[in-house]
């Protein structure tokens, strides 16, 4: 087995030590990380700009699933109130990743050993492909799950699976579930409305908050880590 270095002492290296950790090395090196370590503005800036765009982005999930699940705003039906909150969810997304970068540039070899920081990534990328992959299409076509969003919704499900119990805590898996079960209760009372959505549409938003604050609460844990 080789031998890999943290912080000038050895250890055995693992199958992804091995390959990424030269990698992220390098990028740890480069010109752009070492200016923005070096930086004493672009660092809390981009802190700043990644929670405003990370408030941003979940107002606008809540305020579109909300109202699918049943207890958000009854003024708009569910599809025009998530093309409305799409332009905002879009800009908030960019700005996330854009500040994101940023700030994971000024701790690149930490972010490589944080199992939160690639719980975060694994749920980020779960739930952009949910997000406008499947939710999306439930929300437009009132329910029906088409061919596309059933392949978007298992793939991005099976990865956010495969990370989270791989690199999580039985403590966050039993914070995760109590979650899912609010919920759940949630989408079940919902149902009882007149003018609700059909059931597989309250799942999807269900599930697409899940999975947003899953990236959130991940997002918060690598600063304690």
């Amino acid at each position: 087995m080789a031998t890999c270095y943290y912080e000038g002492e050895p250890y055995d290296c693992s199958f992804t030590d091995k390959y990424f950790l030269p990698i992220a090395d390098s990028i740890d090196q480069s010109t752009i990380a070492m200016a923005v370590k070096d930086s004493m503005l672009i660092v809390p800036w981009a802190g700043c700009f990644h929670l405003l765009s990370l408030a941003l982005l979940g107002g606008a999930i809540i305020m579109a699933d909300l109202r699918v699940i049943g207890p958000g705003l009854h003024s708009q039906s569910p599809q025009s109130l998530n093309r409305r909150m799409q332009p905002f969810l879009i800009a908030a997304l960019a700005v996330l990743v854009l500040s994101g970068v940023m700030l994971a540039l000024g701790e690149v070899m930490k972010l490589f050993y944080s199992p939160p920081y690639w719980v975060k990534m694994a749920t980020l990328v779960s739930a952009v492909l949910f997000t406008f992959g499947t939710r999306d299409s439930l929300i437009r076509n009132n329910g029906r799950l088409t061919p596309l969003a059933i392949v978007f919704g298992l793939v991005s499900l099976l990865l956010w699976g495969w990370v989270f119990i791989a690199l999580t805590s039985l403590l966050a898996r039993v914070a995760f579930l109590i979650m899912i079960a609010g919920l759940g209760i949630l989408v079940w009372l919902s149902g009882r409305s007149a003018d609700s959505m059909p059931l597989m549409a309250r799942l999807g938003s269900a599930t697409t908050i899940a999975l947003w604050m899953t990236t959130a609460v991940a997002g918060r844990w690598i600063a304690f880590w």
